[in-house]
């Protein structure tokens, strides 16, 4: 806190005390003047007001500085971006597109040069599906076979019960470019993508650029973005933007050295793609072993036959981020669903990981400061899941800053809308997720029941699963009453099996 901002919050203190008229009438009472003991009280009461508003300033409640005070602040100078995002992924790309098409000049700074790998599930689920289809990106993948519809898929619980069916068909998508709740596409290719037509849009893509530090002068309203050249750090650049958008993934680097980020990340995820695969059928199937509850591990087909093997640690269980390594092996040959659809001696990649931030983080926003998608723990805490919502957030930011820049107001107090935004539209769900899975870890019986009644509903009802699993409804579907006392029926059925017909005989993923 700089000794600016001390004064300004203490000016506007004075200023709200000489302000409130109740006060001055209180002050110029004589009957206070004249006893001290009311005077005394009259100035606790005083000191209650001061208090309230400094907690306010602190917490970004209040007004922090009046903006016709800046003496600099300026609109029209070109030489000035109005956006700069650290990382140009989905996240800072999507964001990036949506200003540039408003006519707003961008910087999108992206410390490598694309086509550059991310290790990820690769699932791309259907907002963000729409949101590729608004930029033209979808065309692209599907036209050059660069990604996979799910068409069919099922789950695994914890106990081996599991279904196998078709959620498309019964979601009815059918259509060239939408044919299912979910497309698998290598983040290789998709970041690229997603970059290009941020970059065609107008949008300024600097590759090859690292950022080192970012400053902001409150005199002016403006950003300065140290950067150098991410393969000769000679070379100097500096960039100057009115609002800076964190986008640079979990481990949100920016964001921290800024500090409205103090933690690491708290999950983790492997990614071991799998070639010349003959065994495994289908599109998409969850396991749920035991003992990484409530993580998961998946397998996931990507274009041109190629499977995508994945474990992920969700916190909340006995396993740790540092127990990664030894499940991801460990399953693929003593699990026997995962092991039998890997199949013997399987033609796989060396495992590689990347840090999940799951959650949303608490404060997003700022004067003049967005964060973004993954640095903003943009990840589902049951399933995982960032894409979707990194895109979308990214969406959402880009309504709240065109219009904080058409009001000419990039303060805190505008930007607040990008965190009410993302709150209602998939923050809350976050919260719900959380739950659902600590729940899930402490009684794994729950899925396998919902497995078992799944497999009596049969895809239909695998297919309104599926539509809560990737966010197209809310976790509430699962209180509806034609699904929550099901679940709970089949929840004593699965007791009274374990009880009278022993242990469950392992069967094959059919």
């Amino acid at each position: 806190m700089d000794s600016k901002y001390i004064q300004n919050t203490l000016s506007a203190i004075t200023e709200q005390i000489a302000k409130n008229a109740a006060v001055q009438k209180v002050l110029d009472n004589k009957f206070v003047k004249e006893h001290k003991y009311v005077a005394a009280a009259a100035t606790v009461g005083l000191g209650v007001v001061a208090a309230t508003t400094i907690v306010k300033a602190v917490n970004c409640e209040g007004k922090r500085y009046n903006y016709d005070a800046i003496p600099n602040l300026s609109f029209d100078d070109e030489s000035i971006y109005d956006v700069a995002t650290i990382g140009a992924g989905p996240s800072g790309s999507v964001l990036g597109y949506y200003l540039a098409r408003e006519g707003r000049k961008v910087a999108l700074l992206e410390k490598k040069v694309f086509p550059r790998d991310k290790y990820c599930g690769d699932a791309v689920a259907t907002m963000a599906q729409d949101i590729l289809r608004e930029m033209g990106v979808m065309k692209e993948l599907v036209d050059e076979d660069l990604g996979h519809f799910a068409q069919n898929g099922g789950f695994v619980s914890p106990n081996g019960n599991s279904f196998i069916g078709n959620s498309a068909k019964e979601l009815k998508r059918d259509a060239k470019y939408n044919r299912g709740a979910v497309i698998a596409v290598k983040r290789i290719v998709l970041d690229e993508k997603v970059a290009k037509a941020a970059k065609r849009m107008g949008a300024d893509l600097k590759e090859n650029t690292t950022v080192e530090s970012a400053t902001f002068d409150r005199s002016t309203g403006v950003w300065t973005i140290n950067c150098v050249d991410s393969e000769d750090n000679s070379k100097k650049i500096v960039y100057r933007a009115r609002v800076l958008v964190c986008a640079d993934g979990s481990p949100s680097n920016a964001a921290r050295q800024l500090g409205y980020v103090n933690t690491e990340p708290n999950g983790i995820c492997s990614r071991a793609y799998v070639k010349n695969n003959t065994t495994f059928r289908y599109d998409g199937v969850v396991f749920y072993p035991p003992s990484l509850l409530p993580g998961y591990c998946a397998i996931i087909r990507e274009a041109r036959d190629e499977l995508n093997y994945l474990a992920y640690i969700i916190p909340g269980g006995k396993v740790t981020n540092d127990d990664l390594s030894k499940y991801h092996h460990q399953y693929m040959t003593e699990d026997p669903f995962i092991s039998a659809a890997l199949g013997p001696n399987p033609d796989i990649e060396r495992m590689k990981a990347a840090p999940l931030r799951l959650g949303g983080i608490k404060k997003s926003y700022d004067d003049h400061l967005l964060i973004v998608g993954d640095a903003a723990g943009f990840i589902d805490p049951l399933t995982g899941e960032g894409i979707q919502y990194a895109m979308e957030g990214s969406r959402l930011a880009s309504l709240a800053l065109i219009q904080a820049f058409n009001e000419r107001d990039l303060s805190h107090q505008s930007l607040k809308r990008y965190q009410d935004l993302w709150m209602g539209k998939f923050g809350h769900e976050f919260s719900m997720s959380m739950t659902m899975s600590l729940f899930l870890y402490r009684f794994p019986i729950v899925l396998d029941a919902a497995a078992s009644l799944i497999e009596k509903r049969g895809s239909r009802f695998l297919a309104e699963w599926a539509a809560v699993m990737t966010g197209v409804k809310p976790k509430t579907w699962f209180l509806r009453p034609d699904v929550g006392p099901l679940i709970v029926l089949e929840i004593f059925g699965e007791c009274f099996r374990r009880v009278f017909q022993g242990k469950k005989q392992i069967k094959k993923l059919d």
